[in-house]
């Protein structure tokens, strides 16, 4: 009898140990390592939003194709939030998200996509401030960081969780401080959470240990001006960009006023440089030409690539530039080659095989990754392609790599 109870006993603890490794492996799941892909409110709707509105837009991204496409998160921002009660607890808008945030977050699961959110490192949200939306005063996460980020990451079970900084910059905090202790304590609820700093400059090298990705300029607006501002401010910072860390810049303006080349050129070189691809318009109201650009396979394995290395400009003729990255390493004589013009009327942009790595003497083949139009073997050692204003040419090229090419050192 005695030996029987040992066997129900080293039974039962063996059930609770089996019981206890699948939660585990169920609720843990890796964490995205390429930029991630997807939508987020705030370009279309800014505090506008609803939870009907976040619902088409998850409907849309798998009726549209989106979602095979690549694009797998569906980010709310600024604007759900309802108060805090008397123990401090967060509480949901209960006119524009009336079923609630963890309602919301199941549905969009529901769809196979990921759900994320929004929270500010200091008291109160931007929004409280800058869009006179004052029910965000209050609602950040100091002071209440373990309780909202369980709430959000456990209870409510989003993915990717977007932290601003207005709050803090308001109370003077110590960004590099806050941040961490913001970002170990969510990965310490949710191990797979992806953490987005949204400081509007590159916080310092400390944010590539701390975060998934760093915002690293002020807010986007959809002109081909502001475009050309963040790829400046992003072209001295690619050496900060490694697999699963990434310079953010910002939400895309893909489809909200700028013509089908500026377009392009926007996807493009935020494709080229590794940036998170978050659509920042309707997804319900989409034209066919802006699926077809962000939807364009070739561009987006520049972006998704498991080896990271964000483009750099190597050849600046003022308004006409060649930006280049080696696609498997740095000797394997695969370069993809953006030509940027920046100007108001189409140029004609020449750029050596020498300044991007490739030996012209040994042979290459081209591909255009936007007309698909394939070029036959050639050792021409110069190359020149018609860009339209405001647009961009992507070749990818194979040939042979040079020794100690200009990829081969991040200095």
């Amino acid at each position: 009898m005695k030996q029987l109870k040992y066997i129900l006993l080293a039974f039962l603890l063996l059930s609770i140990s089996l019981g206890a490794t699948t939660q585990n492996k169920s609720s843990q799941k890796p964490r995205y390592k390429t930029p991630i892909m997807g939508w987020a409110s705030w370009n279309n709707y800014r505090v506008e939003i609803n939870e009907d509105i976040i619902k088409a837009q998850a409907d849309a991204m798998v009726s549209s194709g989106l979602k095979d496409a690549g694009y797998n998160f569906i980010n709310t921002d600024d604007g759900f939030y309802g108060g805090r009660d008397e123990e401090g607890n967060l509480l949901v808008h209960p006119e524009r998200f009336p079923s609630g945030m963890k309602a919301l977050a199941e549905y969009i699961h529901s769809k196979g996509l990921n759900a994320g959110i929004y929270s500010d490192a200091g008291i109160n949200t931007c929004a409280s401030y800058w869009d006179k939306d004052t029910i965000g005063a209050g609602m950040g996460l100091y002071g209440n960081e373990l309780q909202d980020l369980t709430l959000y990451l456990k209870e409510w079970d989003y993915d990717f969780i977007k932290v601003d900084w207005c709050g803090g910059e308001w109370m003077g905090l110590d960004e590099e401080v806050q941040y961490t202790h913001i970002a170990n304590l969510a990965r310490s609820i949710k191990p797979s959470v992806i953490f987005n700093i949204c400081r509007w400059e590159f916080p310092g090298i400390w944010a590539t240990q701390v975060a998934d990705s760093w915002r690293i300029s002020a807010d986007i607006d959809n002109t081909f001006e502001s475009i050309l501002a963040i790829i400046d401010i992003n072209a001295d910072l690619w050496k900060y960009a490694s697999y699963g860390h990434y310079n953010d810049m910002d939400m895309l303006q893909v489809g909200r006023g700028m013509s089908y080349e500026e377009d392009k050129a926007h996807f493009t070189m935020w494709a080229m440089m590794h940036s998170p691809l978050l659509l920042g318009n309707d997804l319900t109201e989409m034209s066919d030409e802006t699926l077809e650009i962000v939807t364009n396979q070739d561009i987006i394995a520049l972006n998704q690539s498991s080896y990271v290395y964000q483009a750099r400009r190597l050849v600046d003729y003022g308004d006409l530039e060649v930006w280049a990255k080696p696609l498997t390493d740095s000797m394997s004589g695969e370069v993809a080659v953006a030509l940027l013009n920046r100007s108001d009327k189409p140029q004609s942009i020449k750029f050596a095989l020498e300044q991007v790595g490739l030996d012209a003497s040994a042979g290459y083949t081209m591909q255009d990754l936007w007309s698909e139009e394939t070029y036959d073997y050639a050792t021409d050692s110069e190359v020149m392609r018609e860009v339209p204003s405001h647009g961009v040419v992507v070749l990818q090229i194979k040939g042979t790599s040079i020794p100690f090419n200009v990829f081969q050192y991040k200095d």
